[in-house]
């Protein structure tokens, strides 16, 4: 073998043989010689082999030219110096070029300056990490969003680097994909989202703007009912006093006028409160669907919001001539639970909302009586607890953790069970009664009146808590509606000394009747609740001033006792030593936040020589508003419409403790 190989499959030769004959024809011998052709073969093979893996190369190239026609990516290779020398068809298409061969081909001119040189920095980024790369940039082609609109096709491009053997680059190759409607449909969701926040804003700010132009007037229409029947009591005391007059009195004709003025009074109350609560389940919906209802828990004493329960029914009550009362379980007072932390203002709208529709339906009965319950328990109450059936969980929300804010006592449930004598429903009508807008049966509005959204509302509000609320009912025989609520004990505040008692006496007198009398600043710009609050607060024997901003609120400080930043030249000695302040939280020139922090920074500089306690009053009542009210220095916070029967506690507690 040559090269001294054994060919194990044999030896290529190539025979040349020459017969040698006699004279008569035979063959005698063969001659010949044999020649070595296998390095021949060899070349033979070799140049077929080659010959079939070009074909197969050739049929290779010919599919991937075929699929990269056919892809629907658009396929580019660039050489060294960054030149094409080969695109697809959607590579033209997505750029807008025209399909010509590829040295023609300029593809720089095809975006603007400032995406070409997004381009040239990604290809110089590949130069020196060698590593693939995915960008996007915009090109000049415009693409029409079907609606009339049009913008630049945005591209996606992934790159890699084609490396030798001894790392150097040789070629770029990557795709193209035209993402353009999908950028298209980002900026149309976001466009969408914007428009949806804003529409949910202005939707605040309407609900914000119609609910404080119904306060106002709603305050006003409250405040003179009070007024009016608080008058017209006194009067019947004074007439009654007077010997002289017959007895018949109270059956003539003035007796009957004076009956029917109060009890047109009496309505107006009512009709007074009955609006204020279809405006705060208004304002409380859309807090709920802005999800910006929130629970704020504080200590409170059981007994007393027990007895402000009592208070808030006991006219109404009276009126529909419906027994109402109030009971504790024996297992509060085994649990310790005289405080506890929890969510009050939250706690109370439903127990209002609960309480309202008991005496709604309880007084066309021929036995009327409400039972407010209140129990506690260590477990998660059942059903077969509160003897009740649960309704089933609204939407889902974020329920309240009990954590540091709540304090570190035990953790409780409390229980609510409002039970009343009305005419009941049926288990048809329970199913609906909780839904958003829905009543018991399309009679119940016009027999009884109502929104349908106080049990949705409650609901809602009890979830947050952590808690559930159930109905027990049937036609006939009343109804039963039960919910406990997450809280935890609380101890009791430790009561003040008599440490206090100077600073009581320099603020405050007495009224002939023993009340105490108070001296208060009302700062509002709208001159019917002026007029009408003064007389109120005037006919309760306290002395009131009156100003309609607050810079006019911060120039009557200077006039009062309290001021201690005054020029001793001066001849004028004030007189008038000022308790508390009723701040309108939106007046023209200054309004309440910023009266009252220039207050409390008068206070800090010691040109107002003590705390002047500030009670925001204000016919918006979100808790935000709320929040910035007590954030820049007010004590407290009042709604419109309000009593001032409710108000006076307020006022009471901030200027005697």
């Amino acid at each position: 073998m040559p090269g001294g190989v054994e060919d194990t499959e044999g030896q290529w030769v190539l025979a040349a043989c020459v017969p040698a004959t006699d004279n008569e024809g035979n063959v005698l011998t063969v001659s010949g010689c044999l020649t070595d052709i296998a390095a021949q073969k060899q070349s033979q093979s070799d140049a077929l082999k080659r010959a079939e893996a070009m074909e197969r190369a050739y049929a290779s190239e010919k599919r991937f030219s075929t699929f990269a026609d056919q892809a629907n990516i658009g396929i580019w290779i660039l050489n060294k110096d960054s030149q094409l020398t080969y695109a697809n068809k959607e590579w033209f298409r997505i750029t807008n070029h025209p399909l010509v061969d590829h040295s023609n081909v300029d593809w720089t001119t095809l975006m603007d300056s400032a995406n070409l040189e997004i381009i040239h920095s990604k290809i110089e980024e590949m130069r020196t990490t060698k590593s693939p790369l995915t960008f996007e940039f915009e090109l000049l082609r415009l693409w029409a969003d079907g609606q009339g609109g049009m913008m630049k096709t945005t591209a996606l491009a992934a790159a890699y680097p084609e490396l030798s053997d001894t790392g150097d680059i040789i070629t770029f190759a990557g795709t193209l994909t035209d993402i353009t409607h999908l950028r298209w449909a980002e900026r149309l969701q976001k466009l969408r989202t914007d428009e949806a926040v804003e529409a949910k804003r202005q939707q605040e700010h309407f609900i914000d703007m119609t609910c404080h132009e119904i306060r106002n007037p709603l305050g006003a229409a409250l405040h003179c009912a009070d007024l009016a029947r608080s008058s017209l009591l006194e009067l019947g005391d004074y007439i009654s006093g007077i010997d002289a007059l017959p007895s018949e009195i109270g059956t003539s004709r003035p007796g009957q006028l004076w009956d029917s003025t109060l009890e047109a009074a009496n309505i107006i109350i009512s009709c007074c409160a009955h609006q204020r609560r279809i405006v705060d389940d208004i304002l409380t919906l859309s807090k709920l669907d802005s999800k910006l209802l929130t629970i704020a828990p504080a200590p409170v004493k059981l007994s007393d919001m027990l007895t402000e329960v009592t208070r808030m029914f006991e006219v109404d009550a009276q009126k529909a001539d419906v027994v109402f009362k109030t009971a504790t379980d024996s297992s509060l007072e085994i649990l310790d639970t005289g405080w506890a932390v929890l969510d009050r203002g939250r706690l109370m709208q439903v127990l209002i909302n609960l309480i309202t529709n008991s005496l709604k339906f309880t007084q066309r009965e021929a036995v009327r009586a409400v039972t407010l319950t209140v129990s506690g328990s260590l477990s998660r109450p059942t059903e077969q607890d509160l003897d009740v059936d649960y309704v089933p969980a609204g939407i889902a929300r974020d329920r309240v953790r009990l954590d540091s804010q709540w304090g570190s006592g035990q953790d409780i449930y409390l229980c609510f069970k409002v039970s009343d004598t009305g005419c009941g429903f049926n288990d048809e009508q329970k199913g609906r009664i909780f839904e958003r807008f829905s009543q018991a049966s399309p009679r119940t509005h016009s027999k009884y009146g109502g929104s349908g959204l106080g049990l949705f509302i409650s609901r809602e509000m009890i979830e947050l808590q952590s808690g559930e609320i159930g109905v027990s009912s049937r036609p006939g025989y009343g109804s039963t509606f039960a919910f406990y609520v997450a809280a935890r004990v609380a101890a009791a505040p430790p009561v003040a000394g008599d440490v206090s008692t100077p600073r009581v006496m320099q603020r405050r007198s007495t009224h002939e009747n023993g009340r105490a009398k108070y001296t208060i600043l009302v700062v509002e710009d709208n001159l019917v609740n002026q007029k009408v609050l003064r007389m109120q607060l005037q006919k309760l024997g306290h002395i009131v001033h009156v100003v309609s901003n607050g810079v006019e609120a911060l120039q009557f400080l200077e006039t009062t006792l309290c001021w201690d930043d005054r020029d001793t030249s001066s001849k004028s000695d004030p007189t008038i030593d000022l308790s508390v302040i009723l701040m309108d939280m939106e007046m023209p020139v200054m309004g309440g936040i910023e009266c009252a922090r220039r207050i409390r920074g008068l206070q800090n500089e010691g040109r107002i020589a003590r705390h002047l306690p500030i009670i925001s009053v204000s016919a918006n009542a979100r808790d935000a508003q709320v929040g910035s009210a007590l954030e820049c220095g007010m004590d407290d916070a009042i709604s419109k419409p309000f009593r001032v029967a409710d108000l006076m506690p307020k006022i009471a507690a901030l200027v005697d403790s």
